[in-house]
């Protein structure tokens, strides 16, 4: 348990690595602020494991244990995820995803859960190809892991790709949804691993599922709705913003006691704030009313990024979890990584294109091929998939945990550095091949 001047150190020494490594990204490599971080924060990792290899220690003993109490899955699930979500959603309007809720909808249920089964199958193979120590279960709960993009990466870094408007509502959609469905069947998989299959049913696993989604869905419209009342008729710009954080909070606590899905929570608060918001000010408004919700989304910006800005250093920083591994000399790295990211790219190809047989005509003039290759290349992972695997580590053999957090990392570096990086280019590409034809 960290005292208030441990917690001090370590959000000084965070933030204070955040505004170094966005400086000289700014004026070096200008990678988009998101990657520019992830990069540079596995650069300093490099950098420092090669200074300890010569007998050169940066980093003062007490830092280093203030670190290793550090617990990423607690961070992130129970700690900044439900802020960032509601952040994220609350720039959205339910009525946004009228056109093309059919189509996110399937792919933020039907198209984790193919996803996840895909890479279950094929990563157990890979196994057995090369002898890992791991069972088909413990495949399928790596593939419930890695399996749904992630919406602080679709948001931060495929928002500002440039992309058109509703292509980038049904990335946002997605992601937003799907990773509640993933963490959903994530902590079933577990509860299962850790007790007995015979005690599960398939009838029990979805009646399960659907209950954790429709319970968050409501608590997190009751408590939207409770809550935006006193946001509506505060003229208080301090009373409103606090409100609007006591609501993702109350929401996100309620559905952890309930054993709700918090995430899925956070984002119905977000949209129905966003949506009554609109309404309003669609209905008109004063002068001052209006200015005070623009208060409220500046405060919500800065949130956004500061959260943005800290998660993604920290996938850069956790390599030093991926070299610290017991046992990590005697894993097959190279098979692990390079499997896992193919893997992963199948999956997603599979869970997009069962999605698109399913839809009639897809948006935008895209022919339903390089709606498949676009949707596939955007499938980022993010900070959620490391936390996720993390949270594993006292409920699987030392080996099998080493292989998933190997897997996991290499999945989360790639996706988010060299397919964030291209994302924009694979869709220019693709749009400038519907033009020739």
């Amino acid at each position: 348990m960290y005292n208030f001047s441990e917690l001090l150190v370590l959000f000084t020494v965070t933030l204070f690595l955040v505004v170094l490594f966005s400086f000289i990204n700014e004026k070096t490599a200008k990678l988009p602020y998101e990657i520019g971080l992830v990069v540079f924060g596995f650069g300093f990792c490099l950098i420092l494991i090669l200074l300890q290899a010569v007998n050169i220690t940066l980093i003062p003993e007490e830092f280093l244990k203030l670190i290793n109490q550090f617990d990423f899955n607690d961070f992130l699930i129970h700690g900044i995820l439900c802020f960032m979500l509601f952040s994220g959603a609350s720039s959205i309007k339910f009525n946004d995803f009228n056109e093309d809720k059919g189509l996110i909808s399937r792919m933020a249920i039907l198209g984790t859960l193919i996803a996840i089964i895909v890479y279950g199958v094929l990563f157990y193979g890979l196994g057995l190809l090369f002898h890992f120590n791991l069972n088909f279960l413990e495949s399928l709960i790596l593939g419930s892991i890695v399996a749904p993009s992630d919406p602080i990466s679709a948001m931060s870094i495929l928002g500002k790709v440039g992309l058109p408007h509703r292509l980038s509502l049904i990335l946002e959609g997605e992601s937003l949804f799907n990773d509640g469905i993933a963490v959903a069947v994530f902590a079933t998989l577990l509860t299962i691993q850790e007790e007995t299959l015979a005690s599960v049913t398939l009838g029990s696993f979805i009646g399960g599922l659907v209950t954790d989604i429709a319970g968050a869905i409501i608590i997190g419209l009751v408590i939207g709705a409770l809550m935006f009342q006193i946001f509506k008729h505060t003229k208080n710009t301090y009373i409103k913003i606090f409100t609007s954080i006591l609501t993702v909070m109350m929401a996100y606590l309620i559905c952890e006691y309930l054993d709700f899905s918090g995430p899925i929570a956070a984002v119905i608060c977000g949209l129905y704030y966003a949506t009554v918001i609109a309404d309003l000010e669609r209905k008109g408004m004063d002068e001052t009313t209006r200015k005070l919700h623009d208060m409220f989304y500046d405060f919500w910006g800065v949130i956004d990024n500061l959260l943005n800005g800290i998660l993604f250093l920290m996938v850069g920083l956790l390599f030093f979890a991926v070299i610290s591994l017991e046992d990590i000399s005697r894993m097959p790295i190279f098979v692990v990584i390079v499997g896992a990211i193919l893997i992963n790219s199948m999956a997603r190809i599979v869970s997009v294109a069962g999605n698109v047989v399913l839809t009639k005509e897809v948006p935008l003039g895209l022919s339903k091929k390089n709606f498949t290759i676009f949707f596939s290349w955007a499938g980022l992972k993010g900070g959620l998939c490391l936390a996720l695997v993390m949270g594993t580590e006292g409920s699987l053999a030392t080996d099998v945990y080493n292989i998933f957090v190997v897997a996991t990392y290499g999945i989360v570096f790639f996706t988010t550095v060299f397919q964030g990086l291209t994302v924009g280019k694979v869709y220019n590409k693709l749009q400038q091949s519907v033009l020739k034809n």
